[in-house]
């Protein structure tokens, strides 16, 4: 079971060639519509104002049901990580300034609790990605990136 960032879902659905690689899309949207692939709330914001194509914006309004709110349990976890200053990297003014709330904390909290595998896409977040690492290891969150993703699912 896996859990999506925003960049992971944007290169799926923006930079995946879906015309060479027909069984890994196909493979991709039923984990979607079944549960297996997850993603969070803030997640779909951040990709609904991040898409460079209309219809990823069909696509992620259509496929709503994968974009969750964070539990009481998972809340717990955040408020926890929170003080423990975890995400205070992520506490910079231009992304303050975009009024989006970074959805980076909730889905390592999702994933933790419900023991999901964050996947990633490497090209993006270059900045914030030692810390993200480094809170994975912490916590015992399994990590992927989206081509090895890809790799695994048909093999």
């Amino acid at each position: 079971m896996y859990i999506f960032d925003h960049y992971a879902l944007l290169y799926m659905i923006e930079e995946f060639p879906r015309i060479i690689a027909q069984n890994h899309w196909k493979s991709f949207e039923c984990f979607c519509l079944d549960g297996t692939i997850i993603s969070q709330k803030e997640a779909q914001k951040s990709m609904d104002n991040t898409a460079k194509e209309p219809a990823s914006l069909d696509w992620s309004k259509n496929h709503a049901a994968l974009f969750l709110q964070i539990n009481g349990e998972e809340a717990q976890v955040l408020g926890e990580m929170m003080k423990k200053k975890e995400f205070d990297f992520f506490d910079k003014p231009q992304l303050v300034i975009r009024r989006t709330p970074e959805a980076i904390p909730f889905i390592l909290c999702m994933a933790k609790v419900q023991k999901r595998i964050y996947v990633y896409r490497k090209s993006t977040n270059l900045e914030f990605l030692p810390r993200i690492m480094k809170i994975c290891n912490q916590y015992g969150i399994a990590i992927m990136e989206t081509q090895e993703w890809l790799t695994k699912i048909n093999t």
